[in-house]
């Protein structure tokens, strides 16, 4: 009771879509594992540069500021710690700044102006150039929230031992 499938059912109903578009079978394979390739390149980018635009990128250095702001509330730093960590997050947020406030090229062009091949190769170029100026600021965005989470472990840490010393030297107390 063998049953012969020339292939996957699911392969072919997409083969049989593709060629719906005058495709040949092999360029309709083709087509898919492109298609496949693609999508599985989506991912990875999706997966490997988790911020990518300004906004995100924004919103990665408030968090770093709030939680700068936290351990200085707490006196998390210790002696020199607060002007390096003060001078890394002020070059932080004034890249992430310039990276915000940079020009897209489409903006430059009138609505119903038409663009040459020059043109979208330099709105590649500037697309590829700010992703990558946002994945360099948001990794050093993130290298700093790990500093100052360390520092606020640091400082919990400290915390929670002084109140220890202090109810081991106090035995009267609750």
């Amino acid at each position: 009771m063998a049953q012969a499938y020339g292939s996957e059912p699911r392969l072919e109903t997409s083969l049989s879509l593709l060629s719906l578009f005058g495709l040949s079978s092999t360029a309709a394979r083709i087509c898919g594992g492109l298609i496949a390739v693609l999508i599985v390149t989506v991912f990875i980018i999706h997966f490997r540069y988790p911020c990518r635009s300004p906004s995100s990128l924004t919103k990665i250095v408030r968090q770093a500021t709030s939680l700068f702001q936290e351990c200085l509330a707490i006196h998390a730093f210790h002696v020199g710690e607060y002007d390096d960590f003060k001078r890394i997050l002020h070059q932080i947020t004034a890249r992430a700044s310039e990276i915000a406030s940079r020009t897209h090229p489409n903006e430059l062009y009138a609505p119903g102006e038409s663009l040459s091949l020059h043109d979208y190769f330099k709105q590649t170029s500037f697309l590829w150039e700010r992703l990558k100026d946002i994945v360099k600021c948001h990794r050093e965005a993130r290298l700093l929230l790990r500093n100052l989470e360390v520092c606020l472990m640091r400082a919990s840490q400290s915390h929670a031992q002084y109140q220890l010393l202090q109810r081991t030297a106090d035995p009267a107390s609750p």
